[in-house]
């Protein structure tokens, strides 16, 4: 491999690896998700109690009602990755989906 290639291809792999140590991509996935269900998701606030959740720091403790419920979910039918689009069954009111 020639030495303009090495560079190519080392810098790819910086910036995916960058780009996956972000969490970004998951997050960023999920709200999308949200707001295809029609669920007023504006932001990851949605579902975290932080404003820009990162996946190294995150904790189940810093998820609201909505997020644990997912969450919960998640875990009983033995997912990979949550599905946000169950938040459609989220109990309360319309205030609450």
């Amino acid at each position: 491999m020639n030495t303009p290639t090495r560079v190519a291809v080392g810098a790819l792999a910086a910036a995916l690896l960058a780009m996956g140590s972000q969490g970004a991509w998951a997050s960023s996935k999920m709200l999308s998700d949200a707001k295809k269900a029609s669920l007023p998701a504006k932001n990851c606030q949605y579902c975290h109690t932080e404003a820009v959740p990162k996946k190294e720091t995150y904790k189940p403790e810093n998820l609201n009602e909505r997020g644990k419920f997912v969450l919960d979910d998640k875990q009983k039918r033995s997912l990979k990755v949550a599905d946000p689009s169950v938040l459609k069954n989220f109990p309360g009111g319309a205030d609450k989906k």
